[in-house]
């Protein structure tokens, strides 16, 4: 029988879960459960069909991933015009909604943000103070870790913003990440477009990946166009700890110290 845990995945848009998808998938197939709270409809990056399309490619995304609810609190997206003075971005009512997410929940891990978005979207700062912010408030005594820590030799992870205490090997659930994105079909293009490499340094790193494209060296180089694509720049995911049981080890070196896909900081 499966260890008995939930989980609480705290996003501040939909395709944000994109970012810790290989995670999901293995704490899915433990048979976890798994709950993602998305605080915007993402109107700021919203499709012809308004947020209700992009609440559905969350919803399509989250089954790919194993999650087995999406709660959408509503809040006005970053960039629209309602958000600055909107009182649903103060931090104390975010936490307070957020508190009744824990209380209900009672996870055993949260997985959000970084203290810095990860890489700096606002947005994605504002949810990880107002995580952090519920936790104290509702003494949280589980683990809380934050999402996109660096990995090494990993494609852009150097944009990323500290070292990781947990990583995470997402190679064997490609297929289903892929799927996740492909549900994304609003957004997919920001992902997926291929940039033409514009510098001969670029050519030629191009060059070598369609050559060598049957190995992770040469993939890495191929020009993005597919989710599959997307996600083999991305074949490690890294996790930031952000607060520790007291009592106990972390959730990952509690649940997957034998792991061989999980790799934990000494």
């Amino acid at each position: 029988m499966p260890e008995p845990a939930a989980i609480l995945v705290v996003i501040a848009h939909p395709d944000d879960e994109l970012f810790v998808s290989g995670t999901l998938c293995l704490c899915a197939d433990r048979g976890f459960e798994i709950t993602l709270a998305c605080l915007t409809d993402g109107e700021g990056a919203a499709p012809a069909g308004g947020p209700a399309e992009r609440r559905r490619e969350l919803e399509g995304s989250a089954r790919n991933l194993g999650a087995a609810r999406v709660v959408f609190l509503g809040f006005p997206d970053v960039g629209s015009r309602s958000a600055p003075d909107d009182p649903k971005w103060d931090e104390q009512s975010l936490a307070g909604q957020l508190s009744a997410i824990f209380l209900d929940v009672k996870p055993d891990l949260i997985l959000t943000h970084g203290p810095r978005g990860g890489y700096g979207h606002q947005a994605h700062r504002w949810a990880h103070r107002a995580v952090m912010a519920a936790a104290d408030a509702t003494a949280y005594s589980g683990s809380l870790f934050s999402f996109c820590g660096r990995a090494p030799r990993a494609f852009f992870s150097w944009h990323f913003e500290s070292d990781s205490a947990v990583l995470v090997n997402a190679r064997p659930f490609l297929a289903r990440r892929a799927a996740s994105l492909d549900a994304h079909q609003s957004q997919i293009d920001s992902f997926v477009q291929p940039h033409f490499p514009r510098s001969p340094r670029k050519l030629m790193s191009a060059a070598f990946g369609y050559l060598f494209s049957w190995t992770e060296v040469g993939r890495k180089r191929v020009p993005i166009g597919t989710a599959r694509r997307f996600f083999e720049r991305f074949p490690v995911e890294g996790l930031m700890l952000q607060k520790a049981p007291r009592e106990r080890a972390h959730f990952f070196a509690e649940h997957f110290a034998d792991d061989p896909r999980v790799t934990i900081a000494r």
